[in-house]
């Protein structure tokens, strides 16, 4: 397996405590979405809502489903997302333009699939 590619994200899980929480595209739809990159908890947006109040999804039988259209999001051609990707999506410019929610990059811990 090659290097992990590193990942765009927005702070670390409150469900687990440790895992960051990447920007996820997903291959079927192209939304965006936040991963625990450790415990597979999804939240569809963060809105405006930096501690991502609202209940996440979580896998069920090793299967994570998108939450848009039910594409694997953790199959190829899903991915973590690319800045470009990022930029063009509506709920995290505006979590951002509110100052609720910072943007940082680092190395993806878990995956178990090769990236780009």
């Amino acid at each position: 397996m090659s290097e992990k590619r590193r990942m765009y994200y927005v702070g670390f899980c409150r469900i687990c405590g440790t895992g960051p929480l990447g920007l996820r595209e997903c291959g079927g739809c192209g939304a965006v979405v936040v991963l625990c990159d450790e415990c597979d908890a999804v939240w569809t947006d963060a809105g405006t809502n930096s501690d991502f109040a609202a209940k996440p999804l979580f896998a069920q039988e090793g299967e994570l489903p998108c939450p848009h259209c039910e594409a694997s999001l953790i199959e190829k051609p899903s991915r973590w997302a690319h800045k470009k990707t990022i930029d063009a999506t509506p709920w995290v410019q505006e979590a951002l333009q509110a100052g609720t929610l910072e943007v940082k990059r680092g190395s993806a811990l878990s995956p178990e699939i090769d990236e780009e």
